[in-house]
């Protein structure tokens, strides 16, 4: 009987099960965490833009303590910051600084007795050895008193002003005028130093009109006049073009009464350009002034290689821009006080190269203004 009683009454004790919770973070929890991340971003984004005045922020904290009655007794040294390595001052100032600074030479002018500084003649040349070379190679010529070398400065002068010519004989005068000339240029181009020449102007107008008079008064005139106008155009070439010869940008030769003067075309354009550099202008004012006192006939001939140009260029083919260079060159030469009735361009296109153009080098020895004097 007593255990009849006591089932039922284990059957009330169980409790019924609940349902089972949703398993996850609600869903306000995403929302608030998105909006504490953007919040925590935002705030090291203004963190990172905010400049601290330090000076201004130490005064106020102390204002602070002193307010509030703290006061501490710590020495601060500030840790002194440069901006740059580098000395943004220039002091022209000849007066001595700490620092390295780049000074202008100037003189003091504060001393009672200025202090300049004088040198010799000697000195003032850097290199009297290339003056003394000169001297030697025209030694002959100096003791006759036709060629005076002398020393100005960083320069060697050759001045042509021979004082006894009128007691010589007119043809030995010129025959030992142009050997005094052709020392003269060989010997500063040999030299490397900076050499001005005087009284060649004069030297040449004397011979010039000394060959007039002999072709005026010899049966063969005509070829001999031209070959001695040429031997003088030649040496006064040499000498005003010494330069570039040195440099290989221009060859002088001679050739029965008349002179060539040989451009390279690489110096004197640009690729497929008909414009003068400025170089090749140096080279024709050279000429101009050369041939300003002897008469000649001038025929300018461009030259080029036989590479195709770029269709569609300034220019239609290889004849096109020789005939262009040749009539800039023609051009320049008019404008630098030559005749223009006395010249005329040529154009002879790739037909007469002097290398073969199966090379680089040979295609640049092919592009080329030759520059034809006629005496």
């Amino acid at each position: 009987m007593a255990e009849a009683e006591a089932a039922p009454l284990e059957e009330e004790l169980e409790c019924e099960e609940c349902e089972e919770c949703v398993k996850g973070a609600p869903a306000w929890m995403s929302t608030f965490a998105d909006m504490a991340t953007l919040l925590m971003a935002f705030f090291v984004l203004i963190l990172s833009f905010a400049e601290f005045n330090v000076p201004k922020f130490k005064q106020i904290s102390g204002s602070l303590k002193n307010s509030f009655g703290v006061q501490k007794v710590i020495p601060v040294v500030e840790q002194p910051k440069g901006t740059t390595i580098l000395e943004l001052n220039f002091s022209p100032s000849p007066s001595p600084s700490v620092t390295n600074n780049m000074t202008q030479q100037t003189t003091e002018t504060t001393q009672p007795d200025l202090q300049l500084d004088q040198k010799e003649k000697e000195e003032d040349f850097e290199n009297p050895a290339d003056a003394s070379e000169i001297a030697k190679a025209l030694a002959d010529e100096i003791a006759r008193g036709e060629v005076e070398v002398k020393v100005l400065g960083e320069r060697v002068i050759v001045n042509f002003s021979p004082t006894n010519s009128e007691q010589r004989d007119e043809p030995n005068l010129q025959t030992e005028t142009l050997r005094a000339m052709a020392k003269a240029a060989g010997a500063a181009m040999e030299s490397g130093q900076q050499v001005a020449f005087e009284g060649i102007d004069g030297a040449l107008k004397s011979l010039g009109a000394t060959s007039d008079n002999e072709g005026q008064s010899d049966g063969n005139s005509g070829q001999g006049e031209s070959n001695a106008k040429a031997e003088l155009a030649e040496d006064k070439l040499k000498v005003a073009l010494r330069q570039q010869i040195d440099q290989g940008l221009v060859e002088v030769e001679r050739k029965d009464g008349k002179v060539i003067v040989t451009v390279g075309a690489g110096g004197a354009f640009g690729s497929g350009s008909a414009d003068l550099t400025n170089q090749a202008k140096e080279i024709m004012a050279g000429i101009s002034t050369a041939n300003a006192d002897i008469a000649g006939q001038i025929t300018v001939t461009g030259h080029t290689d036989n590479v195709p140009l770029v269709f569609g260029g300034r220019y239609r083919d290889n004849w096109d821009l020789a005939a262009a260079r040749s009539a800039s060159v023609v051009q320049s030469l008019s404008d630098q006080g030559l005749s223009g009735s006395n010249m005329q361009a040529v154009s002879r296109g790739d037909t007469m190269p002097i290398d073969s153009n199966d090379t680089r080098d040979g295609r640049a020895k092919n592009r080329r203004i030759e520059i034809e004097i006629d005496y």
